[in-house]
């Protein structure tokens, strides 16, 4: 893989994960206008969960809550960054960098440990 590739996934990797969330978090503000931070796109009862808790998300997003949606964008904002990483995983293992491939994927172990066992 050339520099310039790898310099172009990576980028890829930013610019869809920055453009999806603001297209949800868009999309859910605009849907608060509509019926409300509490209501739902398709009627259903509301829950009256706080904006900050996301339990039972994928829950929530079936009834189209606006909260949920808002929600799923800044989830897609915090894994933007791990994504890259990821990403730049790959691509030095692409370009057979051993060196930064292993330091990178021990980036990439302690983001994911800090996120899943560290709470």
């Amino acid at each position: 893989m050339t520099p310039e590739k790898f310099r172009g996934l990576v980028s890829t990797v930013l610019i869809v994960g920055v453009a999806a969330s603001a297209v949800l978090i868009g999309a859910g503000f605009a849907a608060a206008l509509a019926v409300g931070w509490q209501g739902s796109l398709i009627g259903s009862a509301a829950s009256a969960q706080s904006t900050t808790d996301f339990s039972n998300l994928p829950g929530r997003l079936a009834t189209l809550e606006p909260a949920a949606i808002t929600q799923l964008g800044l989830a897609v904002l915090l894994a933007t960054p791990v994504a890259r990483v990821a990403a730049s995983v790959l691509g030095f293992a692409l370009e057979r960098d051993r060196l930064y491939a292993a330091i990178t994927l021990a980036v990439l172990a302690i983001l994911l440990t800090s996120i899943f066992v560290l709470r």
